[in-house]
């Protein structure tokens, strides 16, 4: 089974290190993701968000030598989702590429409206 992948990019006006250092704290989330929103710290390796598809687990794989914000997301089902997001150097600015993964649960299949 193979899943669909969503990849954004978002250039932003400021240095990559700077960059990283406010996605890293995910207390910044909830200015930019609906879904930081419902985020709460459990303790220093574990968030949870508390959203209308039941909780889902957040556990950073946070690397700042590398600018990586991986994290693992566990939904209510117990599934697990690798989700990558990059920062890189975009000239004087950076990019900060994210990427989500829809669950196993999720249809491709257009629903018509009613």
């Amino acid at each position: 089974m193979l899943f669909r992948f969503d990849t954004i990019s978002v250039s932003i006006d400021a240095k990559p290190e700077k960059v990283w250092e406010f996605v890293a704290d995910l207390n910044n989330w909830k200015q930019f993701s609906d879904f930081g929103k419902y985020l709460e710290k459990l303790n220093e390796t574990e968030w949870i968000a508390h959203t209308s598809q039941g909780d889902i687990r957040v556990l950073p794989k946070f690397d700042r030598s590398r600018l990586l914000l991986d994290s693992i997301c566990v939904i209510a089902s117990g599934e697990e989702q690798f989700i990558p997001y990059r920062v890189v150097a975009n000239g004087d600015g950076s990019e900060l590429i994210m990427t989500n993964q829809q669950t196993s649960t999720v249809s491709d299949k257009i629903m018509p409206s009613s």
